[in-house]
């Protein structure tokens, strides 16, 4: 049984824009290769703007992978109590 929604779970929503598929692609890869991933969605209204979610508080490691490469992100951690 799925532990999303009980007491104690965390995840990590990442939202980040960026115009060059390639560095979208590569995030995306690094992230999938290293976490564990629950959804991954590309808008379908602006191309450029991207959302993934994350099992766990993953908010400094992907971060990192995030700063310097993309034009703008946002991440929120969320934690079920």
């Amino acid at each position: 049984m799925s532990a999303i929604g009980k007491k104690g779970y965390v995840k990590t929503n990442i939202f980040f824009t960026t115009y060059d598929e390639s560095v979208a692609a590569e995030i995306i890869d690094k992230i999938k290769s290293n976490y564990k991933v629950l959804e991954i969605v590309r808008s379908s209204v602006l191309n450029e703007i991207y959302f993934m979610s994350l099992e766990g508080n993953l908010s400094n490691e992907v971060e990192e992978l995030l700063k310097d490469k993309v034009l703008w992100y946002k991440i929120d951690i969320l934690e079920f109590k």
